[in-house]
Parts: C-alpha cells; sequence; structure tokens
C-alpha cells in the first residue's frame, strides 16, 4: 500500500469549512474510489492555514487511475474552490511497510 502525503495551503479563513466539508462529504468521495482505504486530514498548528492530508491507496498507480472516478470527480468538484489558484500545496507517495 502507498500512502499519499499532501500539505496544502488552504488559507486561514478556509481551513475550518475545508475540514468541514471533508468530514461531510469529501472523504466519502475518496473512499468511493477503487483502491482508496483511508482519509485523514489534520489541521496545522503552527501553520493554521495549512493542513495534512494523509490518503491509503492500494498503490501510486491507484490513486492516479481513480482520478478518472466518479467519486474523485465529485471530490475535486467540491474541494477544489479550497486550493489555491497558484497551487499552495505538495504532494508524494510513499510506500507503507
Amino acid at each position: 500500500m502507498d500512502l499519499e502525503v499532501a500539505m496544502i495551503a488552504v488559507g486561514d479563513e478556509k481551513i475550518e469549512a475545508f475540514v468541514a466539508m471533508m468530514d461531510e462529504a469529501g472523504s466519502a468521495h475518496l473512499l468511493s474510489c477503487p483502491g482508496c482505504h483511508s482519509v485523514r486530514v489534520l489541521p496545522g498548528v503552527e501553520n493554521p492555514g495549512k493542513v495534512l492530508f494523509l490518503v491509503e491507496w492500494d498503490s501510486a498507480e491507484a490513486h492516479t487511475a481513480a482520478r478518472s472516478s466518479d467519486g474523485f470527480a465529485a471530490f475535486i468538484r467540491i474541494a477544489s474552490p479550497f486550493f489555491p489558484p497558484e497551487g499552495g500545496g505538495t504532494m508524494e507517495h510513499f510506500r507503507l511497510r
């Protein structure tokens, strides 16, 4: 299994709404994607406008394949307004052992 680790600069004014959206619907949409096992969104402490986004996938390839699924499209539709237009994030996969 691979762990997607993303650090996203959502912004102080949007962080509570983003975390609530993930709790209410965003996580469920991702979990409906083939190969997705868990989703965690952790708000920053020192930088409260950032979130740590952890998603467990069968593999990095499963994550890539999931991007064409309905669940992923629904997640992007509701999450994209929270993402900064200029990027503001990083994402990598790590092998779980």
